[in-house]
């Protein structure tokens, strides 16, 4: 969408007597695969309309808790549901994982010894911990890894070519186990092996292979782990693909908060060494105000420029990265009085194979 059409699809918006007319004129400027909510006081209005009702996932059942803590949200509540990096995959598989080691004594422990304590003291911590995927915390990192080998322990000797799929995380496929939905918990038993191995005991075991994990690249003391250090966001600039010292110097990378679950969504890749490492994850974002025109603000994780010679090229880097949003008006007149300059995309076609003198990518 240009972004003459954007702004005048947001004044269309400020017009509207209610969240339903504030749709109705809107929806046919909407692209594909773009969705709508307005919210007024009385009315909530979506487009496109959904057609059947399924399952909550976990992002939306946090949204709806967030949702039941108040029924009228100011703009700052708006941007804080925005920034939620509180993860309902945490709150809900952790209890299942660790109710046998909270509360049971592993009969494979020896009192006294360095990695019965270690385990020990991870164990509280997560006890303690609220679900937030903060950078900074250790907490998330513990999480993920634990996760994550449990995942693998449970679906490698079924399907041991297909790595993705039990490197991803699938935590509806986790639940299910953990929870024995209609017998899943048959997943946890080793196939090629002659024991039948529980749940319990391979939760026990992961357990184990993430703590062997996290010592060896940050060493016993989890006080000095934190999440940022494996989850850190790497916007590579796109014209480059391979990786190399260009690719390092033009790329914007930083620890970043949140999880694939999470309202400010953050998306893992695939690679072995680095398996937290961000891919993609939440891009443009804006609070926008119906009664007022000055009441809207956005902020976009680089900049407006994609040239990395540019000063507007990484310029809003560091706001999106600490949360903090930009004013936006929806009066044209007062976004082109105190634009720095205009940039116009053009698609590349037969007809003009290159973009034309003064316009920009």
């Amino acid at each position: 969408m240009q972004a003459a059409g954007f702004l005048t699809m947001l004044e269309l918006f400020t017009r509207s007597a209610d969240a339903t007319d504030a749709i109705g004129v809107a929806a046919d400027m909407l692209p594909k695969g773009m969705e709508a909510l307005a919210i007024d006081r009385e009315t909530v209005a979506r487009w496109p309309k959904e057609e059947a009702v399924r399952a909550l996932s976990f992002r939306d059942i946090r949204l709806a808790e967030l949702e039941a803590r108040q029924s009228i949200f100011s703009t700052e509540g708006a941007i804080g549901v925005q920034r939620d990096t509180v993860s309902t995959v945490a709150r809900t598989l952790l209890p299942l994982m660790a109710k046998e080691l909270w509360f049971v004594q592993s009969r494979d422990s020896i009192e006294g010894t360095d990695a019965n304590d270690l385990r020990r003291e991870l164990l509280d911590r997560l006890a303690s911990w609220n679900g937030d995927m903060d950078r900074y915390s250790p907490e998330p990192l513990l999480f993920w890894t634990w996760l994550r080998a449990l995942q693998q322990r449970i679906l490698k000797d079924e399907f041991p070519a297909a790595q993705q799929l039990w490197t991803r995380p699938n935590p509806n496929f986790l639940y299910a186990v953990l929870s024995d939905r209609r017998g899943s918990a048959i997943w946890c038993d080793i196939r090629l092996s002659s024991p039948r191995e529980t749940c319990e005991e391979q939760v026990r075991v992961a357990l184990d292979d993430a703590l062997g994990w996290l010592v060896d690249r940050y060493g016993r003391d989890p006080s000095t782990w934190t999440w940022g250090e494996e989850h850190r966001l790497d916007m590579q600039w796109s014209p480059i693909s391979s990786r190399g010292l260009l690719t390092n110097l033009l790329s914007l990378q930083a620890p970043i908060s949140g999880d694939p679950f999470t309202q400010f969504l953050t998306s893992f890749g695939v690679e072995e060494d680095r398996p937290f490492l961000v891919s993609a994850g939440s891009n443009f974002q804006a609070v926008m105000s119906i009664s007022e025109a000055a009441g809207s603000y956005y902020i976009t994780p680089a900049g407006q420029s994609g040239h990395p010679l540019s000063r507007f090229y990484d310029n809003l880097f560091p706001s999106w990265i600490q949360g903090e949003y930009l004013a936006m008006s929806t009066d044209l007149s007062l976004a082109r009085g105190g634009a720095s300059g205009i940039s116009r995309l053009t698609p590349a076609t037969s007809d003009n194979p290159r973009m034309s003198e003064g316009q920009s990518e």
